[in-house]
């Protein structure tokens, strides 16, 4: 316990005396239950396990609660940490979880397996940085990481870090960070599920997991599959005149899709330090109708998705007892291909195919230097190559290269309980393009960006972190963006990086009062963000567009967030968003308008009622959650409008500790909404998950 909590003791006696009556008058006493592995990996401490073990005090003591999982990056960033408990009853796919976070938005073209792409605090969707574990999901060929192509199935820790990125990941964001860690060995362990909903959904899941002393094996096999043949209202194309609207069902919307982790750790020796090198193949497949907008109906158009990661990490954790090194090697293919045989969608029958490779290399180190300064450091260096087909919408065959360094200095002023981090960071980027022989075609582009951050924490408030950042960060243009030419749209070797400057403070309190395992987390964040060079497709001829620097943002806004876990019975989550987006651009037509797709107001709550050991059951749950989003609009100009959105849900989970039976009623009231333009979004849906540890 802490020096400062315990001048605090008496208070706290207190606090504990009247939740203790309320425990004796509680229906059922808090039982004793070990605490349950997250799947995650081994290095992450044991507080970051369970968020629902509700272990018994058999003995009324008081004992500090146990935290909530946080960052492993950065103490001085606002950020989220989910755990396989919190979303494997929450939501059936990973937009869907994402989308209750505090400070997300989340934008899909149809459903549940339509390309949906990720906003923070009011960004781009290409400037939200996603890894997972570890490596560069952002293709350099251009366009924002689809959500959609992530199955829950084998992901074991997710972190959000708003904002700023840590110096971990090697580049700077103007959005911040979605960071994924995929499921790791800690056990003998073999858990099979299966599951199903509406509209033709199914999925099957397998895990295994083999632990020896000096190496693991994990497998994970995952399927899924949807029909997607909702109901929806069609208004034919005259939104005001609901005379000619009728109801039709959504075709050329199924997809069957399927991932594989292959992941092994194995221990290597080594004279006072901890050394470890994993392997790592994460291999997805997804094949889909590409269903149309809702006044448009498809028939035969589709698309294949193929991707591969593979990976070499070596942890050397504890060298000379004070530095712990990382160095990681992966690889990464994809191939994306297009069919539309029929010109449903294009005005191209011919089939596409992009192609590209990535191959990277990260080093990290993080070092004590003395008991008052840690010193991290990064770098990076990633290779891309996107080979496109004739007729496609991306760049003629380019290639990237990319480097990065990164340095982060921590002080401690342990009499005043203040953290300083300063961190500083240099990233390069030389693409080029040939799109034939001659040499008249070839084309290149390099840009230099410099990234700054410092931060401030302070601690000496009891159960309390005061927080203060500001710093810059920026985005290369893209491939296509650079060097497109498909003879609507066309590249610009002129381009200017987006850059961004940033400013945030809040307070995280989370109380050590409570006896354990009570739970209880606030946080409150204020934020502003100016955006620069923001890079858009003008129009230069009929229709012809250009890539160019034409539009600069101001964001502001604030956030919130509560967890709790009370009265061994209670589980509270809730957030609250909102911002004030701008458009300070030279366009008269769009200065001053709210930037479009970004509502003002969002709120998410969540309320789980729990009973452990009730008859033949280790825990039964039911909850209820609500989530509502505000009005915006669909384009620049402010004249497209969507309403605002209120879905509710509810469901329950019975768990007889070696099986496990869920099942999730979503959107209630049945409300239809569109997030884009034209895509509309299931109704009232249902889906259910039967999971059965064999070992």
């Amino acid at each position: 316990m802490k020096s400062t909590d315990r001048k605090n003791t008496s208070r706290r006696n207190c606090i504990f005396i009247l939740l203790s009556v309320a425990l004796i008058l509680s229906a059922q006493k808090v039982q004793a239950e070990q605490p349950e592995s997250d799947g995650n990996n081994s290095n992450i401490k044991a507080s970051e396990e369970s968020t629902k073990d509700a272990p018994i005090m058999e003995e009324v003591l008081v004992q500090d609660s146990r935290p909530y999982p946080e960052l492993l990056h950065s103490s001085a960033t606002a950020g989220s940490v989910l755990l396989r408990n919190d979303f494997d009853d929450a939501a059936p796919n990973l937009t869907d979880t994402l989308d209750h976070q505090t400070g997300l938005h989340v934008t899909r073209s149809g459903g549940s397996a339509a390309f949906s792409t990720l906003s923070i605090r009011g960004s781009t969707a290409d400037q939200v940085q996603i890894f997972v574990d570890g490596i560069h999901l952002n293709s350099a060929g251009g366009g924002p990481v689809d959500l959609s192509r992530i199955p829950l199935g084998n992901i074991a820790r997710m972190e959000i870090y708003r904002g700023s990125a840590p110096v971990y990941f090697g580049t700077s964001s103007i959005g911040g960070v979605l960071s994924i860690s995929t499921l790791e060995a800690e056990a003998l362990e073999l858990r099979v599920s299966a599951g199903g909903g509406s509209f033709g959904e199914r999925h099957a899941a397998l895990f295994f997991s083999e632990q020896q002393s000096n190496w693991n094996l994990a497998l994970g096999m995952d399927y899924s599959g949807q029909e997607g043949n909702f109901t929806y209202r069609n208004d034919n194309g005259t939104r005001f005149d609901s005379s000619d609207d009728r109801t039709i069902t959504r075709q050329n919307n199924a997809f069957d899709q399927a991932n594989l982790l292959l992941k092994s750790r194995i221990k290597l020796p080594c004279s006072g330090c901890d050394l470890s090198l994993t392997v790592l193949d994460w291999f997805f497949y997804r094949n889909q109708g590409v269903a149309g907008l809702g006044q448009f109906e498809t028939e035969r158009a589709s698309s294949k998705q193929i991707d591969n990661l593979n990976a070499l990490k070596l942890d050397a954790l504890g060298l000379a007892g004070r530095i712990d090194w990382n160095l990681l090697a992966a690889f990464r293919y994809s191939k994306n291909s297009f069919s539309d045989p029929l010109e449903e969608i294009g005005l191209n029958s011919a089939d596409v195919e992009d192609i590209s490779y990535a191959p990277s290399l990260m080093s990290y180190y993080s070092a004590e230097i003395s008991n008052w300064l840690n010193w991290n450091g990064q770098q990076t260096y990633r290779y891309e190559q996107l080979q496109p087909s004739e007729g496609s919408l991306a760049a003629a065959e380019s290639q990237r290269h990319m480097a990065s360094v990164s340095q982060e200095a921590q002080f401690l002023i342990e009499k005043a309980q203040l953290v300083i981090t300063p961190s500083a960071g240099i990233e390069s980027a030389y693409s080029t393009q040939n799109a034939s022989d001659e040499p008249a075609n070839y084309s290149d582009s390099d840009d230099t960006a410099v990234s700054y951050r410092l931060s401030l924490t302070n601690k000496s408030i009891p159960d309390t972190r005061l927080l203060i950042n500001g710093g810059s960060a920026s985005r290369f243009p893209s491939l296509f963006e650079l060097f497109g030419n498909n003879g609507k749209v066309l590249g610009n070797t002129g381009l200017k990086k987006e850059t961004s400057y940033g400013a945030e403070a809040g307070v995280i309190y989370e109380s050590t009062m409570l006896p354990f395992p009570y739970r209880l987390r606030l946080e409150l964040f204020g934020f502003y963000t100016e955006m620069r060079d923001l890079i858009q497709f003008v129009q230069s001829a009929q229709n012809v567009s250009i890539a160019e620097n034409i539009d600069s943002a101001r964001i502001w806004g604030v956030e919130s967030g509560l967890r709790s876990d009370l009265f061994g019975h209670l589980r509270l989550a809730a957030n609250y968003t909102y911002m004030n987006t701008r458009n300070t651009g030279d366009v008269a037509a769009k200065n001053g308008n709210r930037l479009p797709m970004r509502p003002a107001s969002q709120w998410y709550a969540r309320a789980e009622a729990y009973f452990m050991r009730v008859s033949e059951f280790n825990e039964i749950s039911f909850y209820t959650e609500a989530e509502w989003s505000a009005g915006n609009y669909l384009d620049n100009a402010n004249l497209v409008a969507v309403g605002s959105r209120l879905r509710i849900n509810s469901g329950f989970a019975l768990d007889l500790g070696g099986a496990r039976l869920s099942f999730a009623a979503n959107n209630l009231s049945g409300e239809q909404t569109q997030d884009l333009a034209g895509y509309p979004l299931p109704g009232r849906n249902f889906h259910f998950d039967i999971s059965w540890k064999i070992l």
